[in-house]
């Protein structure tokens, strides 16, 4: 039935009555609304498994003669059916029951013209709940298809987030002479920075730290395309490796040929220490300098070149310097620039984290750690890591932090 629709539930007995003051009802229904259509139904139809209550419109129910506990019964059965209407009773059963969830209970000697009124009343809220309820179960329809999409985008950036941890080491190299140490802080599954570090030969080892430029799933892409163009090993018959200008070329070539008109940038470090002399060889693709720490001082490594990615032709010059014992030389990404806030400013507001210096006291402390307490590099760095756990915002971390630290021993 249409939701305009008035069932009239009452005594066999009495049908020709209520049909006559259904009719008065329906004359009486309030300016400009449509009157309803009237069907009249035995009360013993409420009994039965076949009743269509339910969505099929409001009920007006004259419960006759009916007792108290009849009364109830009616009432419990109509809150069964989920249906929304009024009980007529008689004047002393009237106030038996309280009205709760769509029924109202009135007398019947209530005057036609009220009863319109609130049937009416009841027509209005009962058509309001019945767009509510539809509603909802497009609702829960569609948020049941949102959960299973963020589940399947959960597992996806699971799996990608396992393939790329299997492109760094899984370890890091034990070489006489050179201490290594990594810290690795992802700002969600998928990192947009990377690193590596391999063994050239008995005295050489390279290392590269690069940063995609962006966040997320594209730039994480993108580190995976830079993990497998930088030739870390090859070069001409005479040597077994390339040096970090020829490496950050190619990688550069790699990225600006795989661009099909959309920008794919990212900045890089890349290395090769020599074990045994402490002699370094260094480039660097607009990534930030890198910094040679001591107990007592810091310089930073001032190679330099433009982005990679963005001119074929760009060119990547050298840095070479002896790192000497005891000397730390440290790589680290941009992340770093948020990762330790200026708390004050953060109380101001401001819509969270913004740029701050605090992060070189941070990452100087490593050589102070090392002269004070005696500590490895990779401790030091598992330190800062203690650190940037504290830091103000850290629950929400803006950007990728990768730091990549290596140190000549002393002899």
């Amino acid at each position: 039935m249409s939701a305009q629709s008035l069932i009239v539930y009452g005594a066999d007995e009495s049908a020709a009555m209520l049909q006559a003051r259904a009719a008065e009802v329906a004359d009486r229904w309030p300016d400009g609304a449509v009157p309803p259509s009237v069907e009249i139904r035995p009360l013993e139809a409420l009994a039965t498994n076949e009743a269509d209550v339910p969505n099929a419109g409001v009920v007006l129910l004259d419960a006759g003669e009916t007792n108290g506990r009849g009364m109830l019964k009616l009432l419990d059965r109509l809150r069964e059916l989920g249906a929304s209407g009024v009980v007529l009773a008689a004047p002393e059963h009237a106030d038996v029951a309280a009205s709760s969830n769509g029924l109202i209970v009135r007398a019947r000697t209530i005057d036609d013209t009220t009863l319109a009124q609130v049937l009416h009343a009841v027509f209005t809220c009962d058509q309001t709940a019945s767009e509510l309820r539809r509603e909802l179960r497009i609702a829960q329809k569609t948020s049941g298809g949102v959960r299973e999409e963020m589940s399947r985008i959960s597992q996806e950036l699971s799996l990608a987030s396992k393939i790329q941890q299997e492109l760094i080491p899984k370890q890091l190299p034990r070489i006489e002479g050179v201490d290594f140490g990594v810290l690795y802080r992802p700002a969600g599954y998928v990192s947009g920075d990377i690193y590596n570090i391999a063994q050239l030969d008995e005295r050489r080892t390279a290392f590269f730290i690069a940063d995609a430029v962006g966040h997320g799933v594209p730039a994480a892409l993108l580190t995976m395309i830079i993990s497998r163009s930088l030739p870390m090993r090859g070069g001409t018959t005479e040597r077994k490796f390339i040096t970090p200008t020829e490496a950050l070329g190619t990688l550069n070539t790699e990225l600006c040929d795989v661009s099909d008109g959309t920008p794919r940038f990212a900045t890089a470090v890349y290395g090769i220490v020599d074990r045994v002399s402490g002699l370094v060889r260094i480039a660097n693709a607009g990534h930030p300098q890198p910094m040679r720490i001591t107990a007592h001082r810091v310089a930073k490594v001032e190679a330099g070149g433009p982005l990679l990615g963005v001119f074929h032709e760009a060119e990547f010059e050298e840095e070479v310097f002896t790192l000497e014992p005891g000397e730390t030389l440290l790589l680290y990404s941009d992340g770093f620039e948020t990762a330790f806030p200026d708390a004050d400013a953060m109380l101001r507001g401001g819509g969270g984290p913004s740029p701050s210096t605090r992060y070189i006291d941070q990452l100087l402390s490593i050589g102070r750690r090392k002269k004070t307490a005696g500590e490895s590099v990779g401790e030091a760095l598992r330190l800062l890591e203690g650190r940037l756990d504290s830091a103000c915002g850290s629950l929400h971390q803006l950007d990728d932090v990768t730091a990549l630290a290596l140190e000549r021993t002393a002899a």
